[in-house]
C-alpha cells in the first residue's frame, strides 16, 4: 500500500494579497559568494614578473653554489700547498744531511775503506776516436757527393759496406 500524506495546511490569513504586498518583509538582495575550485588564479600580466623574479632567484642560488665550491677548492689547494712546502723543507734537510762529507767518510770507513795516504792522479793521453781516410769530396769525380760521404763514413767506422 502506498504511503500517502496530506499536504500541510496553509493559513489564508498569512498569505499576502494584492492589497498587502507592502506588508511582506523585505530582504535585501545579498550577492551570493561564489567559491572557485582549483585554487587562486594568477592574473596573466603578472606571469612575466614572476618569471623574472624566479630567474633572479635561481641565478643567485647558482652563483652562491659556485662561490662555495670555489672557496672549498681554494682552501683545499692552500692546505695542499702548505703540505708540499713542509715536505720540500724536510727533503732539503735530508739532502743536506746525506751530502755532508762527515757522513760520507763515516760510511766509507764502515764499509772498510780508508783514506789515501797521498793523492794520485791519472794522466790520460789524447787519443783519436775516429780515424778517417783522407777523402776529398769533389764534383769532378763520377760518384755523387752522397756516395762519397757514405764511403767515407763506412771507412771511418771500419764497416764492410754491405748490408746491415
Amino acid at each position: 500500500m502506498p504511503n500517502l500524506r496530506f499536504a500541510p495546511v496553509v493559513d489564508r490569513g498569512s498569505t499576502p494579497t494584492a492589497a498587502g504586498v507592502d506588508d511582506v518583509p523585505f530582504e535585501p538582495l545579498v550577492r551570493r559568494l561564489r567559491i572557485r575550485r582549483g585554487g587562486p588564479r594568477t592574473p596573466l600580466p603578472l606571469l612575466p614578473v614572476i618569471a623574472i623574479a624566479a630567474g633572479i632567484g635561481i641565478a643567485y642560488v647558482n652563483q652562491t653554489a659556485h662561490v662555495t665550491t670555489d672557496t672549498y677548492q681554494a682552501t683545499r689547494l692552500a692546505s695542499q700547498q702548505q703540505q708540499l712546502v713542509t715536505q720540500d723543507s724536510q727533503l732539503n734537510a735530508e739532502l743536506s744531511r746525506l751530502e755532508s762529507s762527515e757522513r760520507i767518510i763515516a760510511s766509507a770507513q764502515h764499509m772498510g775503506m780508508r783514506p789515501a795516504a797521498r793523492w794520485a792522479f791519472v794522466v790520460a793521453a789524447p787519443h783519436g776516436v775516429i780515424t778517417s781516410p783522407p777523402v776529398q769530396l769533389t764534383g769532378s769525380d763520377t760518384k755523387s757527393a752522397l756516395q762519397q760521404l757514405v764511403g767515407a763514413l763506412d771507412g771511418a767506422f771500419a764497416g764492410s759496406g754491405t748490408g746491415r
